[in-house]
């Protein structure tokens, strides 16, 4: 488990939102560490990835007959790093971990995790601004993003790339993205486009 900067500002962030015993645990984060690691392990979803490179096994191919054993088996999995971890680093734990040399480790497409963006300074107080205003009754707080999106490549020119989905969906839109039925809601639309306008008028 590795808990980021972003990762550290949220909790604090929402900590100060929430009851008193997530109060405690957020604010001696030093002391609740290994109990916050149980209940990530224990939740998974985007709790987990926020705190532990994670794996989705997303392929696998054997025989292409019922009866007939396969000459090779393959399988590929999603990775998806958490900003302490590197590729290299990975793959190296994947080895001592299988411990077999008989099977062939190799990445078919990696990339470092992107850069941990600033949050202090203009932009960021003028993105809280706008979101502010579409969704008062939201709390603002930094968060890692667990997807990978084209705003990695501006990370390598930028430490203020915030990579924020105006976007408020449902859980149930959440789980339908990449999937059967996926699909979002029109007003949310419009208050995605609403919240560019106003970013763009305030640039």
């Amino acid at each position: 488990m590795h808990i980021s900067k972003p990762v550290s500002e949220m909790f604090d962030t929402l900590g100060r939102h929430s009851s008193f015993f997530y109060r405690m645990v957020f604010a001696n984060l030093w002391f609740f560490a290994p109990i916050l690691d149980r209940l990530a392990k224990k939740q998974g979803g985007d709790m987990n990835a926020m705190l532990r490179t994670t794996v989705a096994f997303t392929r696998m191919k054997g025989s292409d007959a019922n009866n007939v054993l396969p000459h090779e088996a393959s399988m590929v999995s999603n990775i998806r790093l958490n900003p302490a971890d590197t590729v290299d680093g990975t793959i190296a734990y994947l080895r001592r971990l299988i411990d077999d040399p008989k099977l062939e480790l190799r990445p078919l497409l990696s990339m470092n995790p992107s850069r941990i963006s600033r949050t202090d300074g203009e932009g960021y107080e003028r993105l809280k601004g706008v979101i502010g205003e579409i969704w008062p009754e939201a709390i603002i707080s930094p968060y890692l993003m667990v997807q990978c999106s084209d705003s990695r490549h501006w990370g390598l020119i930028s430490d203020r790339v915030y990579r924020f989905s105006a976007m408020d969906i449902t859980n149930e839109e959440r789980r339908s993205i990449h999937a059967k039925d996926e699909h979002v809601r029109v007003e949310a639309i419009h208050r995605t486009v609403e919240f560019y306008i106003r970013l763009l008028e305030r640039s």
